[in-house]
């Protein structure tokens, strides 16, 4: 028995020296809608392995790791800062040799100091790790195969660079051999060296905020000392995109408030000025895709995060700060937001793909995240707090997701559709699937399909362009129909107005009450003449409250059409008012204009009364239903700025209102214009103070409701 329990012991003690190995994703894989709603995602990476210190077999443990690399063999570099040397691993993450001391070009014994960053270079010429060797000011290269000494990139000579600001921190190795160098204390941008580390030029120098009040006290000057300097943001770590080699990804960590402002700002209308992660191209212009629903800038909710955690003074607030990124296969890349240490990945167009890690202890969370790569479909996340790092192992869900990407990428639109179907199998809320599916049928020519899917992501750009096509197809086929719909309209509106003019000059000659036909289509006249009208309307009885209540009925029922008759592009969500809160929201204010004219024209001498100005008042709305019913119809024919034509519409529409309403007070009343005017404007701020007594009210009555309510419970409780 005491055997076994020691066999026990031991082979527990043996697993505690293994890596860790993980059984499920301790964190939640999520998107963003276009609206910006958090969107559940399956697990598209899950933590697979942690290694450390132990796992390695250090007899000196790992301390301020600053970054890690792979290469495209699978073997891992991690540099270990607080040592002073690179540790390099198999992909099976066995220690495969230590970089720390050598001897230099000179036949020197050499060593690193506080070594930030390693890049390496897998073939050609250039093949080789570099390491960015900070406070020697220099770039040492070693072969990756046996950590020896190949050559040193020193300081540039060059007037452009002070001496001493060198002190490299991220570099990376284009396919033309040109070397990208960060360093913190060279503002004017990435620093470019050809391969033998002779200067060439800056790229990609980031925007300096300036204030009205600084930039004027710059332009006038004075002394050396009051004269202000205006220092740019320094980036924080570059990558080279893998697919062509030629470009780098930068990020940048803005801590001014100005800019961090700036930065959410950009969020919603993706300039490039304020993004914290760029794609520059070797003259340094900006070339990244915001072809996403929102900028690739790491969070997207951080307002709404900010006003749920204000109270968890360790929760994170504000922007995403990005700590590094990591190029991918297929054109995908990732970024880590060291304040959340959670992974965002994109593709090459700026589409979101999934979100994924979280801040904790646990296996697959990370304390301080710091670094990020990708080891073939592996990504690894250093984490500079425990001086680990961790594993994730691609999914199922994630392997289709990159597949699809890849056929979209080559072309092949019938696999990439394929494929799209198969991850919304598995994720109906991927917004970004429907969107790819589209584009596939929209350039095979199927714009009704096409049409489909964008709106199920709710993509109103994509729906407009789609719309067109679909549209100018169908006007080809439909033309000459539709030409003879809009002449039979104009003749039946033309027969319309005849008879309406006709019964109203029968009703002329007819004495006493007129018939209701009468006095409804009486509006057809008013409408055109109404100083005359609104006289007959009260003199002759030519209108009354039964036929005002059929018009202001007419008008709900077309404002409630509006509601849900919409084209989509105009209403996407679907969106729409109650019959009842859109009778509230024409009868509230007509009620309130009514009474508040009556209370203050019975003061100054006018001659309606309070049925007058209800009749007179109704009337007024006649013009308002064909207008709103028109442009309703227009928007589900029309689509972006085209829409302008409908708000004319309905702001011609509430002009004329207006103006007839207008006269038709001063007519009702017997008002010169200049009374007339002044007692609409009364009428106005009689309407506010009503509808602020009448607020009054309600809150008094529910406090003595609920002052009520309270003294029932406390009888009942006693």
């Amino acid at each position: 028995m005491k055997k076994l329990v020691r066999i026990t012991v031991v082979v527990m003690m043996l697993l505690m020296l293994l890596p860790i190995v993980a059984t499920a994703a301790p964190y939640s894989t999520y998107t963003y809608s276009i609206d910006g709603e958090l969107l559940s995602s399956p697990d598209a990476y899950v933590p697979d392995i942690a290694i450390d210190s132990v796992s390695l077999g250090l007899d000196v443990v790992m301390t301020n790791v600053s970054d890690v690399e792979a290469d495209a063999e699978g073997n891992v570099y991690i540099t270990d800062k607080g040592n002073n040397r690179i540790i390099v691993t198999n992909k099976y993450y066995q220690r495969k040799l230590i970089i720390d001391k050598f001897i230099n070009q000179n036949g020197v014994d050499d060593s690193l100091n506080s070594p930030e960053s390693t890049f390496v270079v897998d073939e050609g010429e250039r093949r080789g790790l570099y390491v960015c060797d900070k406070l020697n000011r220099r770039i040492v290269v070693f072969n990756q195969d046996d950590g020896s000494f190949i050559r040193e990139i020193s300081e540039p000579v060059t007037k452009h660079i002070t001496s001493g600001s060198f002190n490299p921190i991220s570099c990376v190795v284009d396919k033309h051999g040109r070397i990208f160098v960060v360093s913190p204390d060279i503002n004017e941008g990435i620093v470019v060296l050809t391969t033998d580390g002779q200067f060439i030029n800056f790229i990609g120098a980031p925007e300096v905020t300036v204030t009205a009040l600084e930039a004027l006290i710059q332009k006038i000057g004075g002394t050396a000392a009051d004269t202000l300097t205006f220092i740019p943001t320094a980036y924080k770590n570059i990558d080279l995109d893998q697919k062509t080699q030629e470009f780098v990804y930068a990020s940048i960590i803005f801590k001014e408030e100005e800019d961090v402002s700036a930065q959410l700002t950009q969020l919603t209308t993706k300039v490039t000025d304020y993004s914290p992660v760029r794609l520059l191209n070797a003259t340094g212009v900006d070339i990244m895709h915001r072809n996403g629903f929102f900028s690739p800038s790491g969070e997207v909710s951080v307002e709404l995060e900010v006003k749920e955690t204000s109270s968890n003074a360790d929760a994170p607030k504000g922007v995403s700060e990005i700590i590094d990124i990591a190029s991918g296969p297929n054109g995908v890349w990732s970024i880590v937001d060291t304040k959340r240490s959670k992974v965002y990945t994109y593709d090459s167009n700026g589409n979101l793909l999934y979100i994924f890690g979280d801040k904790g202890a646990q296996l697959g969370n990370i304390l301080s995240a710091r670094a990020i790569t990708y080891q073939g479909s592996n990504i690894i996340v250093l984490d500079m707090s425990r001086s680990t790092f961790t594993v994730y192992r691609r999914t199922e869900y994630a392997e289709i997701l990159d597949e699809a990407i890849q056929y979209q990428n080559q072309g092949e639109y019938d696999k990439a559709v394929e494929k799209w179907e198969e991850v919304l199998a598995r994720n109906n809320n991927f917004d970004t699937a429907y969107v790819a599916i589209g584009k596939s049928l929209y350039r095979e020519g199927k714009y009704e399909e096409a049409i489909k899917y964008y709106q199920n992501a709710y993509d109103v750009e994509n729906y407009a362009t789609a719309f067109k096509d679909l549209r100018k197809e169908s006007m080809e086929m439909l033309l000459l129909p539709m030409i003879a719909l809009i002449v039979v309209l104009c003749i039946l509106l033309g027969k319309l107005f005849g008879w309406a003019a006709k019964v109203n000059t029968e009703a002329q000659l007819v004495v006493g009450r007129k018939t209701f036909k009468q006095e409804l289509l009486y509006g057809f006249h008013l409408i055109f003449h109404p100083f005359d009208g609104y006289w007959d309307l009260k003199h002759e009885k030519r209108g009354s409250v039964r036929a005002s209540i059929v018009i202001i009925v007419v008008t709900i029922i077309a404002f409630y059409y509006q509601s849900i008759g919409t084209g989509y592009y105009y209403n996407p969500q679907g969106s729409y008012l109650t019959i009842f809160m859109q009778a509230m929201s024409i009868l509230i204010p007509l009620l309130l204009f009514v009474i508040a004219n009556w209370c203050f024209t019975t003061l100054f001498d006018g001659e309606g009364s309070l049925k007058d100005i209800f009749i007179a008042s109704s009337y007024a709305l006649f013009p308002v239903p064909a207008f709103v019913v028109i442009s309703t119809i227009l928007t589900n024919v029309l689509v972006g700025d085209e829409g302008q034509i409908t708000t004319l519409l309905i702001t011609l529409a509430f002009i004329w209102m207006g103006f007839l309403l207008v006269l038709g007070m001063q007519v009702t009343h017997d008002y010169s214009m200049g009374k007339n005017i002044l007692t609409v404007i009364m009428t106005i701020v009689g309407m506010v103070f009503i509808m602020f007594i009448a607020l009054l009210f309600i809150s008094l009555i529910s406090k003595m409701i609920a002052l009520v309510s309270t003294i029932i419970s406390e009888i009942s409780y006693r």
